[in-house]
């Protein structure tokens, strides 16, 4: 647009321009056509004026000389009329009325600007005056036809200098254009899409001191305060997300307590409850099963042998058999509900896992399962009940092998955890696995994987007391068909010097 009023205005003052000089030239072949009238005028004397074959011989000189005079006559005023005296063609006549004829009469010059048809021309009309006074004049006329052309040719290359100007100047412009206005905006709408598409960091190489460079420092001065209150928002953002990870954090721990709390009170009263009722039962049956027992074994001693059938010892066995495990579940449940803190001592968990081992090989060895012991190298001792320890092993490697098919294998390795300095027993068997329905409640008082009459469905669940009391826990690993992988880890004993 800017180029486009350029190019306007500067044709607008070459037009203007010509129109002036085009009146300028005019003017002055009119001031050069009254003077040379006013010259021949004064060059014609009494002699000359009264000779008509002398001044038609000056004005063939003349008409020779002036190529631009189309005709020039000489008149007389007599008697309030005009006559022409000598001309240059006889035939036409200046159009000069007996008004233009007065005025020159009184001394003055007349001219006018004729157009027509042929061209363009001055018609002028100047006195002659002899003894002071008018007796005549000078009517000429002046051809513009060489002006014009020279007019017309300075017009056209006018108009061709002003194209050539306003093309050179609209692409002086468009330079200057791009490098000052085009390139700078363009440098700072780069930067705005760059930020636009995450770039924060988008700054504006722009050193000039005009507008624009003042404009892509503002723009630099904007971004660097935006990031800066970018970082200082992420900082607020990331210390606000931090306290609400850590008030999360102990919020689920205080709920995970509490649940802890609740489960462990709910456990309390119902072993309460068992406690009470076994103490009851201790009483009431444990004595009465205790004489059974006894009984039953002096009637054993009193038969002879050769007068007990063969079926009559089995049932027997059976007999002694399941009063035994009836006072085994007494005392299990007792120890349960009154488990009289001990004294604690360092354990060798090495040794603890290799003398239990030893005590159910046999069974391992009846139930055609193959009993696999490593034992881990180092000091993996910890500070412990060693009898209640010794149930844990106990019960775990009795359900190990409960779980092994015959043929089966059951593998129990210890190690000392480096990261975390614990002792790590692992207890792994080949059996069928625990679904992962069950293994949440495998560890709860009275559940059992086993068949009817096979377990109380508290093994487990004491040993995870015992172990939670040394300050360790109990983990499971288990797949349907893939065996079962019970990990205990207990705090490790320091070394001793």
């Amino acid at each position: 647009m800017t180029l486009v009023i350029v190019v306007v205005m500067s044709f607008a003052f070459t037009s203007l321009n010509l129109m002036l000089s085009r009146a300028w030239v005019e003017d002055d072949l009119r001031k050069r056509a009254l003077t040379f009238a006013r010259e021949i005028a004064a060059t014609i004397g009494d002699r000359e004026f009264e000779s008509g074959t002398v001044l038609r011989r000056q004005i063939a000189q003349i008409m020779a000389v002036r190529q631009n005079v189309l005709q020039l006559d000489i008149l007389a005023f007599a008697l309030g009329a005009t006559t022409v005296v000598a001309s240059s063609d006889a035939t036409p006549r200046l159009p000069f009325d007996r008004r233009d004829a007065a005025q020159v009469g009184r001394g003055h010059v007349l001219s006018r600007l004729v157009s027509d048809e042929p061209g363009r021309y001055w018609e002028v009309m100047a006195p002659i005056t002899l003894d002071g006074a008018v007796v005549g004049a000078v009517a000429a006329k002046f051809s513009l036809d060489e002006a014009d052309a020279l007019a017309a040719g300075a017009r056209r290359w006018a108009l061709v200098l002003a194209t050539c100007s306003a093309v050179l100047m609209g692409l002086c412009m468009g330079v200057a254009v791009h490098v000052i206005v085009t390139r700078p905006l363009g440098a700072i709408l780069g930067a705005v899409a760059r930020v636009k598409e995450g770039d924060r960091d988008a700054t504006v190489r722009v050193a000039a001191g005009d507008e624009i460079g003042i404009l892509a420092g503002h723009f630099n001065e904007m971004m660097a305060r935006v990031n800066q209150f970018s970082r200082e928002l992420e900082t607020r953002v990331q210390t606000a997300t931090a306290e609400l990870d850590r008030r999360y954090s102990e919020v689920r721990r205080l709920n995970e307590q509490l649940l802890a709390m609740q489960k462990s009170l709910v456990q309390s009263e119902r072993l309460a409850l068992v406690g009470r009722m076994m103490a009851e039962v201790a009483h009431e049956v444990g004595t009465p099963l205790h004489s059974v027992a006894g009984h039953l074994e002096l009637l054993r001693r009193d038969l002879p042998a050769h007068a007990v059938s063969a079926d009559a010892a089995r049932r027997l066995a059976i007999v002694d058999a399941q009063v035994a495990r009836v006072i085994e579940i007494i005392a299990e449940l007792l120890d349960v509900t009154r488990r009289v803190p001990a004294e604690r001592g360092r354990v060798d968990v090495n040794r603890l896992v290799a003398e239990t081992s030893d005590l159910l090989r046999p069974a391992f060895d009846g139930a055609g399962v193959t009993l696999d012991i490593t034992l881990g190298p180092g000091w993996p001792h910890v500070n412990g009940h060693a009898g209640q320890l010794q149930q844990v092993v106990l019960n775990l490697l009795t359900n190990a092998l409960d779980a092994a098919p015959r043929g089966g294998r059951v593998s129990v390795t210890t190690r000392v955890a480096a990261h975390s300095r614990e002792v790590v027993m692992d207890v792994s068997d080949t059996g069928a696995g625990i679904p992962a329905a069950e293994r949440k409640e495998i560890f709860e008082a009275f559940f059992s994987t086993k068949q009817p009459g096979r377990g109380t469905g508290l093994g487990l669940f004491i040993s995870s007391q015992i172990v939670r009391e040394h300050g360790g826990r109990i983990d499971v690993e288990s797949g349907e068909g893939a065996g079962s992988i019970f990990s205990v880890w207990l705090p490790a004993a320091p070394e001793t010097a």
